[in-house]
């Protein structure tokens, strides 16, 4: 078994796909193939399920996949340690695609400014893509929604978030703190067609027998929230994404939140993984409460 032959491997798992592994490691795609076909036969299993459409893990490869990561990290730290250099402690974070760039940032910076010497690799995804990329042991923590199979991961709290009105704040409503559901029949609505609370946003209007105007739909935050601050339409958005130019009210009888936080394996608990949670957990999450006009929050 050679170290290439493991990066071939890794390549693969990580891209589920021949063609973008052969790119990543800068190798043809016969070559990869004929790499992979002879690592399985060394290991006398198959991998890899091959269709045309996508690649995935075998039950073998899915517990060869921890062991294949954890030799070429040490043959990584061993080379640094041949060079005279310390191994650098590696996090794998992955956070919800609806968090705000901002916020991720932030946090980073000042978690930098602690702990130089760690080397922080980022996913961003869906629920279920962090909590299989967990899974898999492809990042260390996750920031988002709570696990759907909690038993196979660790979970704390970080910050509830709370689905508002928002609109321009240049608008007539925005010197409100609510507004009824019939205010809002047949106005210009931004739809956020990615939002964790789309479907139960949808039946509650249905139920109230609201029908707004769809004038754009997009799953984009950024988007949404510059057509918004233009005074193009309203939009039900979590007020973690409050930005310039919006301002956020409640709809009466609309009461819709998520809960955001860490997860992490049990089995992989560690300092380094320690410290980033307590960090995380100190962190300014969302805005203060002056700054959305003294909005009742869910804490």
């Amino acid at each position: 078994m050679d170290i290439y032959q493991l990066r071939y491997f890794l390549a693969i798992a990580e891209t589920r796909n021949f063609s973008r592994a052969a790119e990543r490691v800068f190798v043809s795609q016969p070559t990869l193939s004929a790499g992979i076909k002879k690592l399985e036969t060394e290991l006398g299993a198959q991998l890899f399920n091959r269709s045309k459409r996508n690649t995935t893990l075998t039950e073998v490869g899915l517990r060869f996949l921890p062991r294949a990561r954890t030799i070429i990290y040490e043959c990584n730290a061993a080379k640094q340690e041949a060079h005279g250099n310390k191994p650098a402690l590696r996090l794998q974070l992955g956070f919800h695609r609806i968090l705000p760039i901002e916020q991720i940032t932030t946090l980073l910076a000042d978690y930098r400014k602690s702990h130089s010497a760690v080397q922080i690799a980022l996913k961003e995804g869906t629920s279920e893509q962090l909590e299989s990329w967990l899974d898999d042991k492809r990042i260390d923590v996750a920031i988002s929604t709570p696990p759907t199979m909690p038993r196979k991961s660790e979970y704390e709290r970080l910050f509830t978030t709370k689905c508002l009105l928002a609109m321009a704040a240049s608008h007539p409503f925005a010197g409100r703190s609510s507004v009824t559901m019939q205010q809002l029949e047949r106005q210009d609505f931004i739809h956020r067609s990615h939002c964790l609370t789309e479907t139960e946003v949808t039946r509650t209007f249905a139920r109230g027998g609201v029908n707004p105007h769809i004038v754009f739909r997009t799953d984009e935050d950024h988007k949404a929230q510059a057509l918004v601050a233009a005074g193009l339409g309203f939009c039900m958005i979590p007020d973690i994404l409050l930005s310039p130019g919006i301002k956020l009210i409640s709809v009466d009888n609309v009461n819709i939140s998520r809960n955001f936080g860490l997860s992490w394996h049990g089995d992989t608990d560690n300092e380094l993984i320690r410290s980033f949670r307590l960090f995380a957990s100190s962190h300014k999450w969302k805005p203060l409460k002056s700054e959305l006009q003294n909005l009742e929050w869910a804490h």
